[in-house]
């Protein structure tokens, strides 16, 4: 009986890992992450980076909005389902989601905490007033664009604020980052393959786990 039980469990916890992947492997199909092989331009990309043309430009170059949260306590917060964005690095930043009536801000957005935490936004979010909001109405970024801007964003105010020294959105509008540029334009194009490089180097062993374990969780849920 003992042995009966210790079956049926395990093919439970199978079957439920077998879910798990399944959930997964339709994301990675879903968002485009499925296929980590590196084309011929993203090698490129990868192999020049430090070949290109870096020019500085300024945050409010970019961005046409630049708006700092609201102030919300913790205690005063309401479950609901608006992400709620205070500053941190646990769970991107992300304290829970509220329903209290915040001011609101657009997915493919940015967010920059008084700690100089970035992160990008691919959902509409409220945020705290340890928090301020990059995006742009005047031009539509496609979201690799985005990710650049975030990393470049960051490495420009790495290690410049603590708590003796907090950021606020309003004193970064002349901070500068350093982005490729070819003629005197902003090169979005080399921007986006070495985003999609990145993306397929670091999704690359998520995609080969998740393929070995649908094969094994196969073979015991339909033994």
């Amino acid at each position: 009986m003992e042995s009966f039980i210790a079956e049926l469990e395990a093919r439970r916890i199978a079957e439920l890992e077998a879910r798990r992947i399944a959930e997964l492997e339709t994301y990675l199909l879903t968002t485009g992450l499925k296929d980590y092989n590196l084309t011929a331009d993203e090698i490129k990309a990868l192999e020049n980076f430090d070949l290109y043309n870096f020019q500085d430009y300024t945050f409010d170059e970019i961005f046409d909005n630049i708006h700092q949260g609201r102030r919300l306590k913790k205690e005063d917060q309401l479950p609901g389902n608006i992400p709620f964005v205070m500053a941190g690095v646990t769970n991107t930043g992300v304290v829970g989601n509220i329903s209290n009536p915040v001011a609101m801000f657009p997915k493919n957005s940015i967010t920059i905490d008084i700690f100089g935490n970035t992160f990008y936004r691919n959902y509409d979010f409220g945020a705290g007033d340890d928090t301020g909001v990059y995006w742009s109405e005047g031009k539509d970024y496609t979201q690799k664009t985005m990710l650049y801007f975030a990393a470049a964003m960051g490495k420009s105010l790495r290690n410049k604020f603590s708590y003796g020294k907090k950021l606020r959105s309003s004193q970064s509008l002349k901070f500068k980052m350093k982005l490729p540029t070819v003629n005197g334009k902003i090169d979005f194009e080399s921007m986006e393959t070495f985003i999609s490089a990145i993306q397929k180097l670091v999704i690359k062993d998520v995609v080969i786990y998740a393929d070995k374990k649908i094969e094994e969780t196969k073979k015991v849920v339909e033994k």
